[in-house]
């Protein structure tokens, strides 16, 4: 299927069509269909999509929040001098269509998520941007753009610390 170049992320609308987004993975398109538009309304989180066409088919999403990490769960290195819990903000679901995969645009959401945690962090502070991958592909994903396991995590999470970010979009300019 050809489709056009899709916009830059902006923010989920109540007039957006979830209901034709599949990524391939249940539990993600279930989400975004059910829950992506509520979670955005109650302030849970906020979602940002790409659209294509002039139906604005969405192809693709990012959904991002403020989180908090148990201090335990870092690296020893990393855990002195932390407050417990650590705050962070969370990316928390990235996911796009199966008609457009490989074509570089989860890698774009990233680099939104990216700036979009470092904007944040300079008003309200966070150690890190932190994810939960979904399974070894999606880890790899994440660690391929500096994602870092947090050893004693129980659910896994990988963090990117905000100094790393930072310092790595000060080289890009």
């Amino acid at each position: 299927m050809k489709i056009a170049a899709p916009s830059p992320p902006r923010p989920l609308r109540a007039s957006d069509d979830r209901s034709r987004f599949d990524c391939g993975r249940a539990s993600l398109n279930d989400w975004f269909c059910r829950r992506a538009w509520i979670n955005q309304l109650n302030d849970v989180s906020r979602v940002n999509v790409m659209t294509a066409g002039d139906m604005g088919l969405i192809v693709a999403y990012v959904a991002m929040s403020a989180a908090q990490i148990e201090r335990a769960y870092l690296p020893k290195p990393q855990q002195r001098n932390r407050p417990d819990p650590v705050p962070v903000l969370l990316l928390g679901q990235l996911a796009v269509d199966k008609a457009c995969q490989g074509r570089g645009y989860a890698a774009d959401l990233l680099f939104f998520a990216f700036e979009t945690a470092l904007r944040v962090s300079e008003s309200i502070g966070g150690a890190g941007l932190i994810t939960h991958p979904l399974d070894d592909n999606a880890r790899s994903f994440y660690a391929r753009w500096g994602f870092c396991e947090l050893p004693h995590d129980p659910r896994r999470a990988m963090i990117i610390r905000m100094a790393d970010l930072r310092l790595s979009f000060a080289e890009r300019r």
